[in-house]
């Protein structure tokens, strides 16, 4: 009932607000809010759970980050720490975040050290993306480890039709309100600190033109939101201060038999640390940089044009120190990544193609804490080799593929899988897969050193499941949706658990079984432009004795889930309102520990002061709700960006 009040709040606000658009004379061109569609069969895996959100989605929605923009997709859950900067990890259909691949440009970003992707270290503005694709379910056998929930491709901008350049500037508020600060008798009460109403700015550059894409991105933030310790007393989040610059290149150049590009990646970060409610850290600080290039030939001018090919060297270089308090030494850990990837195409005749290629990687870390037993630095050696044919049946379309993976620390596994495409009429189709996945232990699972109570465990043997999925989809001008069904079974979860020592050891003991539906849909009716989505995901704990009868939901994996976006354009003005909703999550295995539901609305209005130039204000939580999506990690309730926008004319970037 209350979150049913506080709907009824955002339509009144929403009625008031409509209407005075009509004050305005010029047009405004409205975006499409979302694209769904299935990606191209000769590109990509058939999975039955595919997301793509095109540049036109990305500039309507505005995210600030990569996190925000991927917040509310179906089968999505975003996992941020609060405080920008702070890490935001990605869990697909209830999978844990380093059973996630993400590609950029083709090119996996995964840490090796953690086995996770940290989006605020990614640290790409959605301004220099073209397109994302989010394919949820079991891709071993296209993409080799860690594709157990699925894999999330992000493509940038390389060229524009028409020179083009685009200018942003960002301020946050927070509202003045009263803070405790200190402990029992010192406590002292500020009534009002006005340094939040400019807490961050942000400012992105870009151009673009026929052969290159360039950006860059600062910003600096102190995270000095208000939040409620267990005492409901108001208090400011401390020691989160920002400060990070990137910048990137993307070039292409055409050729006689094809095309040749190249990309470059950097990024440098200083930021407080200010840990969890629980065990705060108030002097740890942490520095981060990377590096990464790319180059990529691609031609399909062989074999009479039935035959693509395409090869992809790259390297990466990634560099992290922290330190608790400045009296001690740095934990620091470097890490190299170079390899190649190798891919083709072959349209064998009208009813069959076959798609396959290789990878070779070679991935070392330098740390002061993580190292083999003699000292030396984790190495691991990656071949993997993988076929996908494509071949119809009378109506039906199959897609086999198998894939087999050689690694230096944990063995040959071989993955494979089984697509089945069937369209019922000119815009439906039922597509199913079956497929297994595996993840292979990270540098910190193999080797992290007996110290502070925790040790890892180099017998680790790579966690596998078994994944199947089934849905039906429409696309047609009018609009779009899709249903589906989905199942994931999955044994040797890696845990971390205190032994009868006390140490905290990494073993191969989980098995969770996560069985759901997703559904999403985006249309127009009238002036309005509708897009959402609902997953219902039901997991269960099926580690020690525990069965399906016990009932036990993995740790922060909600049952349900949903977002709701609205927009419409009213001459040079457009207003959109943006809803999400996650479900109760457990924080413990026992179930006895939750954090509660939350809704989120976010209003943005947004006016077109000539041909070059926009204001925007994003009114972000618009009810203030309290929430933590990870327990001890308080996020900010109501918040004002305001952006000042001015860019060219030209054709935006590819």
């Amino acid at each position: 009932m209350c979150h049913f009040r506080k709907l009824l709040c955002v339509a009144a606000i929403a009625a008031i607000l409509i209407p005075s658009a009509s004050l305005c004379a010029q047009d405004f061109t409205l975006a499409p809010v979302v694209i769904e569609a299935l990606l191209p069969i000769e590109l990509a895996a058939p999975a039955a759970g595919t997301t793509v959100l095109d540049a036109a989605y990305i500039e309507a929605l505005g995210a600030a980050s990569l996190a925000e923009l991927l917040t509310g997709l179906p089968g999505v859950q975003v996992s941020p720490t609060g405080t920008r900067g702070g890490q935001a990890t990605i869990s697909l259909r209830g999978s844990t975040s380093n059973q996630v691949l993400v590609l950029v440009d083709g090119v996996p970003v995964t840490d090796p050290a953690t086995g996770i992707t940290d989006f605020s270290r990614l640290n790409i503005p959605p301004e220099a993306i073209a397109t994302i694709s989010i394919q949820r379910g079991g891709l071993s056998a296209q993409y080799g480890s860690e594709a157990v929930g699925g894999v999330i491709h992000i493509l940038t901008k390389a060229g524009a039709t028409q020179p083009s350049w685009h200018v942003s500037v960002t301020n946050l508020s927070y509202a003045p309100s009263s803070i405790t600060i200190g402990q029992g008798l010192g406590a002292v009460r500020i009534p009002w600190v006005p340094l939040a109403l400019v807490d961050g700015q942000n400012m992105v550059v870009s151009f673009s033109n026929e052969w290159i894409t360039l950006w860059a991105d600062l910003e600096q933030a102190f995270n000095g939101f208000p939040y409620y310790d267990a005492n409901g007393e108001r208090r400011r989040r401390a020691n989160a201060n920002l400060l990070s610059a990137s910048g990137g290149a993307n070039m292409r150049v055409p050729l006689a038999s094809g095309q040749m590009g190249a990309s470059f990646r950097s990024s440098w970060r200083s930021l407080g640390v200010p840990g969890s409610l629980d065990i705060p850290t108030p002097e740890a600080h942490q520095e981060d940089w990377y590096f990464d290039a790319r180059a990529k030939y691609q031609t399909d001018a062989l074999a009479g044009g039935n035959l693509e090919v395409s090869l992809t060297p790259y390297a990466q270089l990634a560099h992290l120190a922290y330190a608790d308090t400045a009296d001690i030494a740095n934990d620091e850990h470097q890490t190299l990544r170079t390899g190649v990837e190798g891919r083709f195409s072959w349209l064998a005749s009208a009813a069959a193609e076959a798609r396959g290629g290789f990878s070779l990687r070679s991935t070392t870390l330098k740390s002061t804490l993580v190292q083999l037993e003699d000292g030396s630095a984790p190495r691991r050696l990656e071949a993997s080799i993988y076929l996908e044919p494509s071949f119809k049946v009378g109506s039906m379309q199959l897609v086999p593929a198998v894939r087999l993976d050689a690694s230096s620390d944990s063995g040959t596994g071989l993955s494979a899988g089984l697509g089945v495409l069937q369209g019922l009429n000119l815009h439906t189709m039922l597509t199913a897969s079956l497929s297994t996945a595996y993840r292979a232990p990270s540098f910190d699972d193999l080797y992290w050193p007996a110290m502070g109570g925790a040790e890892g465990n180099p017998h680790l043997k790579p966690e596998t499941a078994l994944c199947a999925d089934v849905a039906l989809k429409s696309s047609a001008q009018e609009g779009s949706w899709s249903a589906g069904l989905f199942a994931r079974y999955s044994r040797d979860v890696i845990l971390w658990q205190p032994g009868a020592d006390g140490i905290w050891r990494p073993t191969n003991f989980g098995v969770a079984f996560y069985p759901g539906l997703e559904a999403e849909f985006a249309g127009i009716a009238g002036p309005w432009q509708f897009q959402g989505g609902y997953t219902l995901l039901y997991s269960f704990v099926l580690s020690g004795s525990l069965t399906l009868k016990d009932d036990r939901r993995i740790p922060y994996v909600p049952v349900h889930a949903g977002s709701l976006r609205a927009a419409r354009s009213l001459g040079n003005c457009r207003i959109q309102i943006s809803s999400s909703y996650q479900g109760l999550r457990y924080t413990t295995i026992d179930n006895r520990n939750y954090l509660p539901g939350t809704l989120i609305i976010d209003l943005d209005l947004r006016w077109k002061l000539s041909e070059r130039a926009e204001l925007r204000i994003l009114a972000s939580n618009l009810l203030n709700e309290r929430r933590e999506t990870v327990r001890g990690y308080p996020q900010p309730g109501f918040s004002l960006a305001t952006t000042l926008t001015i860019k060219s004319s030209g054709t935006a970037g590819k």
